[in-house]
């Protein structure tokens, strides 16, 4: 069997930046595949096995593709420098063409690059500070901030995937509460008003939030 694949069957996600292989777009494109003593074997539908090739094989509980060049499965209208400069953790353009003098593998490339790279311009971005209020509170519980944060794309270990803050406005104290569904927020609001008023033995004025509905639910 062959020990080389040059098909276009690589082409599969636009804007890959990794050298990986989905085996159902192998297929879906009429591709099968197997993976027999430690090698990763295709070959057409219409063709029998015995005309496979060879494609990767297995070191450690990895397959590690077989390949002409390192770039034969990278598939993108990308300037090379873009693609390298991304891999080294954006490393400024100009030190580029120096590290095929210092890394074996990596091609000669010219400094040669358009635009602005947008991770590194969202890096590099400040925030401007917010305009001062001369509105503060001058007593704790005068006006409370409400904001909810969710959900979130990953589960708490008791299951929660919201949360909602109390800030004082004057003490800047802040309370936490987590929920399991944004529905939760008026009871917790309850919990909070009984706790902060029986302890500081005053009443909570205003309850300022940003208007997302958790208090207009039924």
């Amino acid at each position: 069997m062959e020990q080389s694949y040059t098909s276009t069957t690589y082409s599969y996600v636009p804007g890959l930046k990794e050298n990986l292989l989905s085996i159902s777009c192998l297929e879906d494109k009429g591709d099968r595949v197997a993976f027999v003593d430690s090698k990763f074997l295709v070959w057409g539908r219409d063709s029998s096995i015995e005309k496979a090739k060879v494609i990767g094989v297995c070191e450690g509980r990895l397959y590690r593709f077989i390949t002409p060049s390192p770039q034969a499965l990278v598939h993108m209208e990308i300037n090379p420098i873009e693609l390298w400069h991304k891999r080294y953790g954006h490393i400024h353009y100009k030190r580029i063409p120096s590290l095929s003098q210092m890394v074996k593998g990596i091609p000669n490339i010219k400094e040669d690059h358009e635009g602005v790279c947008k991770g590194c311009a969202l890096g590099k971005n400040t925030r401007k500070p917010f305009t001062s209020s001369d509105t503060r509170s001058k007593e704790i519980l005068e006006l409370i901030h409400c904001d909810v944060c969710g959900p979130m794309s990953n589960k708490s270990l008791g299951g929660h995937i919201y949360y909602v803050t109390f800030i004082d406005d004057h003490s800047r104290k802040t309370w936490l509460y987590h929920l399991k569904t944004k529905g939760e927020v008026f009871e917790k609001f309850k919990e909070f008003r009984s706790q902060v008023e029986t302890l500081t033995e005053r009443t909570i004025k205003t309850l300022r939030s940003n208007n997302g509905g958790e208090y207009t639910s039924k």
